[in-house]
């Protein structure tokens, strides 16, 4: 009786160091916790440029009168959302526990000077110096990275991905910068649509009587110019022949030019100089287009509405 007693006394010994172990973990980590830093501690607001520098290339961002730009791609506009996005996730980095502080685990999770994965320059004002500097590296596990700021010995792992960080310009670049918006007016080749309260029409004059429009053909036909995306700016003008689109939106009129040349597709619009490549399915939805086409053709019921089937789930695949 008397051991069986001394060992329920160890047990009961042990199991109290375990809890007060388990306390003091639980304990500093809240403390730690509490007393994280960001590890980026200037305002997204305050942001004057910023450059990403992988594979041995940069890609810089440059706001210009309150617009973010490309200076390295005609100082064409930056997708707003996506840098938003990445400053959002910037700003909100924390340090807790730092995995490593030695120059040789800088090396190893690849956030040296010398070797890293990114490099983030991230400037407030004109000038050479930036306001902080951060090396990102390896990953430890699915959405995460391993940063270092360079003022900084302490490595951590953060919540970012690597993905959020493109040094390719044309991944910066708005691809909805020629989308023409609400349409009231399009004219083609040998049409012109005007927008009525019931839908799209063809624009006569009082002598003629015109046909009635196809709304699924002029639907498909608006909508591939109001949310018309570019993939990347031209290297070079197409040597062809373009066809001239006219809209009118709230806005004001702009004027489109379509062409295609050795299996590439572009267009241009008439307050910008250069020409942008885009997506076949985008270029065929506009120039498949003629009067002809947008007549209003009675078909059943069933056969118009796979048509309207096919041209929705044609719509979706593009956008994915």
């Amino acid at each position: 009786m008397k051991n069986l007693q001394m060992a329920l006394s160890g047990v009961l010994a042990l199991q109290l160091v375990l809890a007060a172990g388990l306390f003091w973990e639980s304990s500093s980590r809240q403390q730690a916790q509490a007393q994280a830093t960001h590890l980026v501690q200037t305002e997204a607001d305050a942001l004057q440029r910023v450059e990403i520098t992988g594979d041995d290339v940069t890609v810089t961002l440059v706001k210009q009168d309150n617009q973010w730009q490309l200076p390295e791609l005609h100082q064409l506009p930056v997708n707003r959302d996506k840098l938003d996005t990445l400053l959002e996730k910037l700003t909100a980095l924390k340090g807790n526990w730092p995995v490593a502080t030695s120059n040789s685990a800088r090396e190893r999770f690849e956030v040296a000077e010398e070797k890293f994965r990114k490099h983030i320059k991230l400037y407030t004002a004109e000038g050479d110096e930036p306001a902080l500097e951060l090396f990102v590296g390896t990953s430890p596990g699915f959405r995460k990275v391993h940063v270092r700021r360079a003022d900084d010995d302490a490595i951590y792992a953060v919540e970012l991905n690597s993905f959020d960080l493109p040094v390719k310009a044309d991944n910066w670049l708005d691809k909805t910068l020629l989308a023409a918006g609400d349409l009231k007016r399009i004219q083609g080749p040998d049409y012109t649509l005007e927008k009525a309260d019931d839908g799209w029409v063809f624009a006569v004059d009082d002598t003629q009587e015109a046909p009635a429009v196809d709304p699924g053909k002029a639907r498909e036909l608006a909508t591939a110019l109001e949310k018309l995306r570019v993939t990347r700016p031209a290297g070079k003008t197409p040597e062809a022949e373009p066809t001239e689109i006219v809209v009118q939106a709230d806005n004001g009129e702009r004027r489109y030019l379509f062409a295609s040349a050795d299996d590439k597709y572009y267009v241009r619009r008439d307050d910008r100089d250069q020409y942008f490549e885009i997506a076949k399915y985008d270029f065929d939805r506009v120039m498949d287009k003629r009067h002809q086409d947008l007549v209003l053709v009675e078909r059943d019921e069933e056969e118009q509405t796979a048509e309207e089937e096919t041209s929705n789930t044609q719509e979706e695949d593009a956008k994915s």
